[in-house]
């Protein structure tokens, strides 16, 4: 059967835009939104199409031209564009590059199915035994080309769409909607699947036939979903482009899925090489590897230190919501989980720009999480200088928060501590701590003299309120801090006496003065 002679079948509503060539032979139909049909079409071929791949094409003539031009190569005996899915007319730029290149465009009226054409045409054919088995492998092959896509899940979606001429939907179980296209009803379909909540279900909405089933990948929940007005399309590519587009779904997902580990694992890696440091020299080598996590070379950043509270566990799930929120906020972050080692605590350390939108960010996370922040630097050679700061205020913040039940985490900047704060929080010897114990001994024999020293103190060295807040007379204070003083052979006059006071005491001395503020406000 010629082209000519396709025209004059009238249920297939065929009209010709472009028809230079009506006397070539039609040797089958085949519906495709391929890129270079000349892999897949043979020779006098038909090749129906929805202009998918033009949709949204910010040059349409330079892609109008090479679609003509890679079906003259394939020697396809006649382009058919279906109506009413992308567009409501052939584009002129086609029209005019089929002209160029001397290719027949025929237009499908939008009440026509696709597969009405490609029965009718294939049935003619000296392989209409094989039709089914053929029909499956081209929409195997067309979907398959989504992979290639920067987004291949929405490219996916988009043509299961054309390929019934309808809508196809992609849920997660939760009913957040993941993707969709064409004009289908999404919300009455959504509301349908959950009422009905059967696997392989054809329901009717309105004039919409849907057909869909519910997934499981990678341990989530999803509904796909296919419709079309036309109840034959379904009947005949229904079954077939939900097992296709199912399977498919799961290698994309399995694709993201090992993309997203070895990201995962590069960016590790990155931060593990920063902080075991690196030279001045090789600073922007590594500015160039920190681009693609989305950081500004030699702009600002700081180190981040996290442990766990009560000695929890960061957890698989934790870990992805913290990468998964980073991402939604598009903060640029290097992570990497570490506490998998019985001597070491769970936490994890981090790198961030130092703006507001990742410290903000980052204060959000501080759930159940002691949290140091490192200071501010644009050189990336200082990040084990800048993290052991990090560190040591996230020690702080973990001593201030860990003895307080229902506590929700605390975040410390290393900006903030003070000079003694930040020197004790580098104790760490055992002779460093048993000198400031040794030096406060003769205290301990006297808990009256020490509890009076600790609110004195702890209140500013003011007499009255210590007096006021261990219900005792001023007098009664100041014998008392006069004969601690003389226990430990000074004054109270002494500037070095009462910094080695503050040095001993300083922990009783900060959980004093935070009880003394939460009474105030009582």
């Amino acid at each position: 059967m010629t082209v000519q002679e396709l025209l004059h079948v009238r249920s297939l509503g065929l009209h010709a835009e472009v028809l230079p060539h009506p006397e070539i032979e039609v040797s089958g139909a085949h519906t495709s939104e391929i890129h270079d049909p000349g892999r897949w079409f043979d020779p006098g071929n038909i090749m129906l199409t929805t202009g998918l791949r033009l949709q949204g094409e910010q040059d349409l003539e330079s892609a109008a031209a090479d679609l003509a031009a890679a079906l003259r190569r394939a020697r396809v005996s006649a382009l058919c564009f279906g109506l009413g899915i992308y567009f409501e007319s052939v584009p002129v730029e086609l029209i005019e590059a089929c002209q160029r290149a001397e290719v027949n465009l025929l237009t499908v009226a939008r009440d026509v199915p696709f597969g009405h054409v490609e029965k009718y045409v294939n049935s003619l054919g000296p392989v209409a035994e094989d039709y089914g088995m053929k029909r499956a492998m081209w929409l195997t092959n067309d979907l398959l080309d989504s992979i290639a896509s920067d987004q291949p899940i929405a490219s996916l979606i988009q043509r299961v769409a054309a390929n019934c001429r309808g809508a196809a939907m992609l849920y997660e179980d939760t009913g957040k909607l993941v993707e969709s296209s064409g004009d289908g009803p999404v919300h009455l379909v959504l509301q349908a699947i959950t009422n009905h909540g059967v696997h392989y279900e054809k329901i009717s909405i309105g004039r919409w036939q849907v057909m869909y089933r519910t997934i499981v990948m990678r341990g989530r929940g999803y509904h796909l979903a296919v419709a079309s007005r036309n109840e034959q399309v379904l009947g005949e590519v229904g079954d077939i482009l939900l097992d296709t587009t199912q399977k498919m779904l799961g290698a994309i997902k399995g694709l993201q899925h090992l993309d997203a580990s070895r990201r995962r694992h590069e960016n590790s890696q990155l931060l593990t090489s920063l902080q075991d440091g690196i030279e001045v020299s090789r600073e922007l080598r590594y500015w160039e590897l920190l681009q693609p996590f989305g950081f500004e070379a030699y702009q600002p950043v700081r180190s981040v230190a996290a442990v766990v509270l009560h000695e929890g566990s960061l957890g698989p799930r934790r870990v992805e919501t913290l990468l998964s929120s980073a991402q939604r906020a598009g903060v640029p972050l290097l992570f990497a989980e570490n506490g998998r080692s019985n001597d070491i605590r769970a936490g994890f350390n981090a790198l961030i720009p130092d703006t507001k939108l990742a410290v903000g960010w980052l204060a959000e996370q501080r759930e159940n999480l002691a949290i140091g922040l490192g200071e501010a630097s644009g050189s990336l050679s200082r990040i084990p200088e800048l993290l052991r700061g990090a560190e040591l205020a996230a020690k702080v913040a973990l001593r201030d928060t860990e003895h307080e039940p229902g506590t929700e985490g605390l975040l410390l900047r290393a900006d903030d501590l003070d000079p003694a704060t930040w020197m004790l929080a580098r104790v760490d010897s055992p002779l460093d701590r048993q000198r400031l114990v040794r030096f406060i001994a003769p205290l301990r024999e006297e808990p009256e003299l020490e509890e009076t020293l600790i609110a004195y103190l702890a209140l500013d060295q003011d007499i009255s309120r210590a007096a006021a807040a261990l219900f005792v007379h001023q007098n009664t204070v100041r014998y008392r801090i006069k004969k601690a003083a003389e226990l430990l052979g000074g004054s109270m006059a002494e500037v070095r006496l009462v910094a080695s006071l503050y040095l001993s005491y300083e922990r009783q001395i900060t959980e004093t003065r935070n009880r003394q503020r939460t009474d105030k406000y009582k």
